[in-house]
């Protein structure tokens, strides 16, 4: 019966959820801003269709552990330890001036000394998720914005511990000593490195393993297991699941299998983080914001005044670029979830009063609904004024850019005859498998060019660069994938030329409604080789053959769907056979017609081919005298009916030339 309200809880929120951020959508608001009214709507102070939020908060938990473990994987441990001293430095700044701030506030408002310190606690942490959300839509992690502000709200959440530890001292009881405090923080380091540590050297073995089973199911749900098991065991031993998330995805960071597990682990996240945003509109006691209106919007304003002036100083002084400072502070702005389990816990233990705590929580619910539009006009901003704020290079650079190159989706025999050419005539490419041995076999060979994972994903295929791609060849034999990837990669760059390799007559007319430039059919292409080397046999010119073989294929193969036998199709071939014709043919050692004249050979009176060329080392002998004598290595040009180059080619004793 539990289950069933849960679900029931989930179809409200997910149902409710759809119309309000097509709405938003239609008015170019962030999709953010509709989970929280969402929430507010459907929540116990809203519409009252969701009362008890237990299981809610669960699910949210879990989104942004998701969201934690992604950037983890996208941020890299090596770039995450080369910044690691940047992250504590502007970390540690900021929260202790944020508390500084929040502190003296507390005085002026006439608080306790204890209570004081406990507004400083509550005002120094900023949203981990919506951070986070907002900088990943804007694919912004690793600019100076993005890893200032990722760098101090992990510093926020290993905070959380020793806050809440301060909480029994704050509430009056005895609490723990100084001695305790430091000992839990310093354990707090050392359990956070005996982790990381572990996984880095761990997880990846397990995953590598489970990639050559190449049994994309299981790898999806270990993917998730290792997310939310580190996640899990980090929060057992004394921190939140959003610090071992984090972990999790540095752990297998800068590894061959982090972007398809970021690929499939999206859809989890997003729907879970979807929930996060909603469940803080639930929070929000809306009757309360109402009456207290003016105060609660001069309390959100001081927040945010507060909280972007506090870190736009602070970067500026670390010698950032007044963009970046901007950027970040305004991206820091809005209070954080763990403000909200600090706020309950002093609510709880009577250092804050029901009215503080109200007040609080819906100055900062506001903050959430205010920071995304924030942040977009402060993007927009800066990037309309930018002679007034420079830009800055982005510390955490990507790989080099690759643009105008090949994509070779598979690497079976076509996709490894390919990057061989591809490799000879120094074009740029880059190659995607799912099969780890076929990774592991170019890695040996120097291949760098290589992502482990499924084509068909948009993730995927962004990785390889496919919007400034200029082919895609898709040489995979999933019938399903290859139509995914093609629609997929169509969609994110329509002007990409796509060659699909297909073995079934049935998709070529849906891999032609999908985008395909050229397609090949192998066993058509079979029939072309079969039908070439017959032609060859009653002596048609190679350029002949070459275009008959472009028509085929130009006509989608149409003459092998759709055969017709007519007389008038075989009157045309017995006109062409009826013609004369150019062939070649090779006096090796051992001819008996060497040291014979043409003369004597008598080759027209017999045959009726005519000799018009003689090729002898490498010089052209153009119709050549009746005394001409053949010598061994001699190349014999014959003119004459298909009939009489057969016979030539008999009487000669000749090897036939390839044409």
């Amino acid at each position: 019966m539990d289950g069933l309200v849960f679900f029931h809880k989930l179809l409200i929120i997910l149902g409710f959820s759809i119309p309000v951020i097509y709405l938003f959508n239609k008015l170019k608001f962030p999709s953010i801003i509709g989970f929280l009214i969402t929430g507010i709507i459907i929540g116990p102070f809203g519409l009252k269709l969701i009362t008890d939020t237990a299981g809610i908060q669960l699910m949210a938990e879990i989104g942004v552990a998701l969201l934690l473990f992604t950037i983890g994987v996208e941020i890299s441990l090596a770039r995450f330890l080369k910044h690691l001293s940047e992250f504590l430095l502007t970390g540690g700044l900021q929260v202790f001036f944020t508390f500084l701030a929040g502190f003296f506030i507390g005085l002026i408002l006439q608080m306790s000394l204890m209570q004081a310190v406990f507004i400083g606690f509550i005002l120094a942490h900023s949203s981990s998720a919506l951070v986070l959300k907002m900088l990943k839509d804007r694919g912004d992690e690793e600019s100076p914005q993005g890893r200032v502000s990722i760098g101090v709200i992990l510093f926020q959440d290993i905070m959380v511990v020793p806050m809440m530890l301060l909480i029994p001292f704050l509430a009056g009881d005895s609490g723990p000593n100084a001695g305790v405090i430091i000992w839990k923080l310093a354990k707090s380091i050392l359990i956070i490195a005996a982790i990381l540590i572990a996984a880095r050297y761990i997880i990846p073995f397990i995953l590598e393993r489970l990639a050559y089973m190449q049994m994309r199911d299981v790898f999806v749900i270990t993917s998730i297991v290792i997310t939310l098991g580190i996640a899990w065991l980090t929060h057992a031993l004394g921190l939140s699941l959003a610090i071992g998330a984090f972990l999790a995805g540095l752990a297998i960071s800068d590894t061959d299998f982090t972007h398809q597990i970021i690929s499939d682990i999206n859809p989890f996240r997003d729907i879970f983080l979807s929930i996060f945003f909603v469940s803080f509109g639930m929070i929000l006691d809306l009757e309360f914001a109402l009456e207290n209106y003016l105060f609660i919007f001069a309390v959100t304003l001081i927040i945010l005044l507060l909280k972007t002036g506090i870190v736009v100083g602070l970067v500026k002084f670390l010698k950032y670029p007044w963009r970046t400072a901007l950027l970040s502070g305004v991206i820091l702005s809005q209070i954080g979830e763990f403000s909200f389990v600090l706020a309950l816990q002093g609510f709880k233990n009577n250092i804050i009063s029901e009215y503080t705590y109200q007040s609080f929580i819906s100055a900062s619910v506001l903050t959430f609904i205010v920071s995304p539009l924030l942040i977009a006009l402060a993007y927009h901003f800066s990037n309309g004024k930018k002679y007034y704020l420079p830009e800055q290079t982005a510390p955490f650079a990507g790989e080099r850019e690759i643009k105008n190159h090949v994509i070779v989706c598979g690497l079976g025999l076509n996709g490894r005859n390919l990057v061989n050419v591809l490799k000879e005539t120094a074009i740029n490419y880059v190659v995607i498998d799912l099969n780890i041995q076929h990774i592991r076999d170019m890695q040996k060979r120097g291949e760098k060019n290589i992502i482990w994972g499924d084509c068909s994903n948009t993730e995927i295929l962004k990785r390889a660069g496919v919007e400034k791609a200029r082919v895609l060849v898709i040489a995979i034999s999933d019938r399903f994938l290859t139509k995914c990837a093609l629609s997929v990669a169509k969609s994110l760059n329509p002007n990409i030329h796509v060659i699909v390799r297909t073995k079934y007559v049935t998709d070529i007319e849906e891999l032609q409604a999908l985008g395909a430039d050229d397609i090949i059919p192998e066993e058509f292409e079979t029939s072309i080789q079969i039908f070439s080397r017959v032609l060859k046999i009653f002596h048609i010119p190679n350029s002949i053959i070459l275009a008959q073989g472009n028509i085929i294929r130009n006509k989608s193969y149409g003459v092998f769907r759709q055969v017709r036998f007519t007389q008038e199709a075989f009157d045309q071939i017995s006109q062409i056979l009826a013609q004369g014709t150019i062939d070649t043919c090779y006096i090796a050692a051992g001819n008996p017609n060497i040291g014979k004249s043409i003369k004597k050979i008598d080759l027209k009176a017999q045959t009726g081919a005519m000799i018009i060329n003689i090729i002898r080392n490498n010089e052209t002998i153009t119709n050549p005298p009746s005394d001409f004598v053949l010598k061994a290595g001699d190349q014999i040009i014959l003119f004459g009916s298909h009939a009489a180059i057969d016979a030539a080619l008999k009487m000669l004793g000749g090897t036939e030339m390839e044409n």
